[in-house]
């Protein structure tokens, strides 16, 4: 499934990443599904203002009724409209992927705000979500299904991996490998060459100066080991690749 997203010059595309595509499917409307948290607002704002038609699928039950569009998963027969997924937590977006793959769901996009940068040598993969602010640098992997929340930095040659999240104002500075379904706080700052882990959580406002471990959660400035979460099953690998 090629990326898509839209600026004022086309959509990108995982062929040619941050360029327009002539081979790329056009999509004009996108559903944010997975919208029980307040996040999905974020998401729906972002694709109003890349100019798509909105319908929001509530897969779980609690959504604000007040979504467009918004109707249960039972009710939205057709699997074929691109999608993205409406929530923020590295888990929950893991998690959501893997239930929406089961249920037929197999046409996930990227979507980068409008308001958003990419630099033409990075590349971000389907089913991402960049919020308004947000900066990638050059020669930066965006893996499937990320979030990456305002105003966050994600400088040179880092590389993302599946449904991690990094938070509001995070910097992500050079070299740096974020692996899969692992979380960054707000405010939280990554030294370059440094790795986090497999589900590892760095707490918000965190100063990273070395390398985390899988399920390791670390808070403050030098970054220390609260605790070690424990290991859940599964390759945390994305199901639409």
């Amino acid at each position: 499934m090629l990326v898509h997203a839209r600026d004022e010059d086309g959509p990108y595309s995982e062929s040619s990443p941050g360029r327009p595509d002539k081979d790329t499917m056009e999509v004009t409307r996108i559903l944010v599904v997975g919208v029980a948290s307040p996040y999905a607002w974020e998401v729906v704002e972002s694709a109003w203002r890349g100019g798509f038609d909105v319908l929001c699928v509530d897969n779980f039950g609690g959504a604000d009724p007040r979504l467009p569009a918004l109707v249960a998963l039972g009710d939205h027969t057709s699997r074929e409209d691109a999608f993205v997924i409406g929530l923020s937590s590295a888990g929950h977006r893991a998690a959501a992927a893997a239930a929406l793959h089961e249920v037929g769901f197999e046409r996930p996009i990227a979507l980068v705000d409008a308001r958003s940068t990419v630099a033409s040598t990075s590349e971000v993969r389907h089913g991402s979500y960049l919020n308004a602010g947000a900066v990638v640098a050059s020669n930066t992997s965006v893996g499937c299904h990320v979030n990456i929340n305002r105003s966050a930095s994600i400088g040179h040659d880092n590389r993302i991996g599946f449904a991690a999240s990094i938070g509001p104002g995070a910097v992500l500075t050079g070299g740096i490998t974020v692996e899969a379904v692992a979380s960054i706080g707000a405010g939280a700052v990554i030294l370059p060459g440094i790795t986090i882990g497999r589900r590892a959580i760095v707490g918000a406002g965190a100063v990273v100066t070395k390398s985390v471990g899988a399920y390791e959660v670390v808070v403050g400035n030098p970054a220390r080991v609260l605790r070690t979460l424990k290991p859940l099953g599964g390759d945390d690998t994305c199901p639409h690749c």
